[in-house]
């Protein structure tokens, strides 16, 4: 537990209590300070904050710019306290510029033209947050190129309830005034890509920061082959086709690709599908290329992984994910929780032939072994696992995914929904978590197409394990709280997490509804009678 002092714009400060594994964004929310946020993930920075004193983890300040990094500013959704920290709100971030131009170039998309601010520096592909009057902040990727354009491009898609999006098509005016942030990102042209081919993957206007890279890598006369593919689910997604095809016919190494996945009716030289499943089947060896990945977060976190199994080195993808705050108010339907006796939500079908190649577990073992290992060392999930023996987390994997491959009911432990249920991880940290482990299953010599089957049965659970906020664990359908212990029956065959032995159905015993850790009858009566609070008491 951190103790973190904020002080707010009016030089108001206040004095805060952060919980274990709790960030300070959350921290600060819990409290009633409503800091902007949009992400949750570390990506759009509209929510960074200033530390006057206290130390920064390193992962709370990726991808700041390194000027920001010196003056101490962080992301606090990404920063989980090491200790006491001294916290304010931003003060000069922002600049006012004007609204040169609109232009709706399609039913969907609206190009905004920004007067630049004085001496504004940025890169092709990189982005900027824009700020309402009444400071709701959203991010936008720049789709213009500074060696060519004097004017600040956007692409604002509109979305169907989205705040900011239509604010900025339907009421901002040219000639207003909007308050802009200096640009971030690390998607743009790397002049470590000089010497290798380009991928370009986008949807909707995922395609703004690809233009700009394209633009940016033909202005510095790229001689290896350019490939964009840009999908949507319908022709009039294409906004710009004309230009891109323009750009096409000027340039013999540039090649533009149309996807559409939404309809039957595909045009003459248009693919029919997902784009990043029909870009990495066209180039099925990317291997020394640089991938780059804009649009929807799904098909960004999907397409990471499909560069990767592909041969992409993983400082050679580089990503760009849109996430809709705007619409995601509601929960979706996948959010919903699910009851743990539901076996069609548990486990992917069995795999007999991966189960082999993992040499009926043998190898299993040894890249789990490794693999913990790594984990354990590894200063983003590291934390995660306070408390739990390494040999104890390696058996219960083991055990999970021999179930999985094979069948056998051997695996008693709680789900990954209910395992991770406290956990807020983000896209970016699973993502990690899997690189990792693909480097282990190529380092135990897995074959390829096993590799392949391997990442999909873990992606399986993506769903259930990346999260903006906790939730509550579900036992026999009804929510538990957060915090605090609870006594329960179990209806099936388990293991004490405090001595190991097996604990049979129908026997009581105490757990943790946060952690989920099971202490049996024996352990319960020996060692926790006294310390564990009344059911459902907090800790």
């Amino acid at each position: 537990m951190a103790h973190l002092k904020y002080q707010t714009h009016d030089q108001q400060s206040r004095d805060i209590h952060s919980r274990n594994a709790e960030n300070v964004l959350d921290a600060l929310l819990r409290q009633g300070i409503n800091i902007p946020f949009s992400c949750r993930s570390g990506v759009c920075h509209v929510c960074v904050q200033q530390c006057r004193h206290g130390d920064i983890p390193p992962s709370a300040q990726k991808g700041l710019a390194p000027e920001l990094v010196k003056q101490g500013y962080f992301l606090p959704c990404q920063c989980t306290p090491v200790g006491d920290m001294q916290i304010a709100a931003p003060t000069g971030l922002f600049q006012t510029t004007l609204v040169h131009s609109k232009e709706m170039l399609s039913s969907h998309v609206c190009r905004i033209l920004l007067e630049p601010p004085t001496d504004f520096a940025y890169k092709a592909g990189q982005f900027i947050n824009l700020r309402r009057p009444d400071g709701i902040t959203r991010s936008y990727s720049l789709a213009s190129l500074p060696a060519e354009d004097y004017f600040l491009e956007l692409h604002v898609l509109r979305q169907d309830g989205g705040i900011m999006s239509n604010w900025l098509i339907d009421e901002l005016n040219t000639g207003d005034g909007i308050d802009i942030q200096n640009a971030e990102g690390s998607c743009h042209y790397q002049t470590t890509a000089e010497d290798s081919p380009l991928l370009m993957i986008g949807t909707g206007t995922g395609l703004a920061p690809l233009i700009g890279i394209v633009r940016d890598a033909l202005h510095r006369r790229h001689q290896h082959e350019i490939h964009l593919y840009h999908g949507g689910r319908s022709t009039d997604r294409f906004y710009l086709h004309e230009q891109l095809r323009q750009l096409e016919q000027a340039h013999s190494n540039f090649h533009y690709h149309e996807c559409i996945s939404g309809t039957s009716e595909v045009p003459e030289n248009t693919f029919a599908g997902r784009v990043h499943e029909i870009a990495f089947s066209r180039h099925p060896n990317v291997h020394g290329w640089n991938v780059y990945l804009a649009g929807l977060a799904e098909m960004v976190d999907s397409g990471t992984l499909l560069a990767a199994r592909h041969g992409a080195l993983p400082h050679h993808i580089h990503s760009d994910a849109f996430t809709l705050r705007d619409l995601r108010q509601n929960k979706r339907e996948d959010s919903k929780p699910q009851p743990e006796d539901d076996d069609s939500a548990k486990y992917p079908p069995p795999d007999a032939a991966l189960w082999a190649a993992l040499q009926d577990g043998k190898l299993l073992t040894s890249i789990l072994t490794d693999f913990y290992t790594m984990v354990y060392a590894d200063e983003k999930l590291a934390s995660f696992f306070n408390g739990v023996t390494k040999q104890r987390l390696i058996e219960k994997q083991y055990l999970f995914i021999r179930q999985i491959l094979t069948g056998e009911k051997v695996y008693f432990g709680n789900r990954p929904r209910n395992s991770h249920h406290w956990m807020v991880i983000s896209d970016e940290l699973f993502d990690h978590r899997e690189s990792i482990m693909l480097h282990c299953l190529h380092k135990h010599g897995l074959p390829e197409p096993m590799i392949h089957r391997f990442m999909e049965m873990e992606g399986f659970y993506r769903r259930d394990i990346v999260k903006a906020a906790p939730f509550a664990r579900v036992i026999g359908g009804i929510e538990k709280p957060f915090e605090g212990f609870d006594e329960i029956t179990m209806d099936v065959g388990t293991l004490c997490d405090s001595c190991s032995r097996e604990v049979a159905p129908g026997e009581k015993v105490i757990y943790h509804v946060r952690i989920g850790k099971i202490h049996c009858s024996d352990c319960s009566t020996r060692h926790y009678h006294h310390e564990i609070p009344p059911a459902n008491a907090g800790v």
